[in-house]
């Protein structure tokens, strides 16, 4: 079945009813009129409604609107009772929740013990540069002169080399 096929068999019934816009509609009448496939579904559509319509409708007990009623009554008081029970689960949920998180953060602390990152920097150099790696990984294209000069000088901050770079 071709894409316009498909699209005025969706809106088809819409059309029947007349609550399509009367651009839509002119282009629905355009495509059956072209269309045998589509006609015929049409046809079997109108023909549906009609013996829908001469079925007779069937009539409600008269108890039915009070049986009806007293369930959904029924219903809603054992969504509470049911409610209540709930607590509990959420209660346990949270826990389960913040268990993981901080298994999570143990694990996470554990492995980066493991790797050496906590180590302290054994030679005088290390120290040194440990104590500037925070500016050195903010700088993107640094003048490497300039921080060697800032390194070794402990009056003039790395940044301010920079600067005067």
């Amino acid at each position: 079945m071709s894409a316009p096929c498909q699209w005025v068999r969706s809106v088809l019934a819409a059309w029947l009813s007349d609550e399509l816009k009367p651009s839509t509609a002119e282009a629905v009448r355009r495509h059956l009129e072209k269309c045998e496939s589509c006609r015929a579904h049409m046809e079997l559509l109108r023909e549906s409604w009609r013996l829908l319509d001469e079925v007779p409708p069937k009539s409600i007990p008269p108890a039915f609107t009070a049986r009806m009623m007293a369930r959904i009554v029924e219903e809603k008081d054992l969504s509470r009772f049911a409610a209540r029970l709930r607590p509990h689960e959420q209660r346990r949920k949270v826990l389960a929740s913040v268990a993981g998180i901080a298994a999570g953060l143990f694990l996470g602390m554990a492995v980066y013990g493991w790797t050496g990152l906590l180590t302290k920097p054994v030679s005088p150099v290390e120290s040194e540069v440990s104590q500037h790696v925070s500016f050195l990984e903010d700088v993107d294209l640094l003048d490497e002169i300039a921080v060697i000069q800032a390194m070794d000088r402990p009056d003039l901050d790395p940044a301010d080399a920079l600067d005067g770079a």
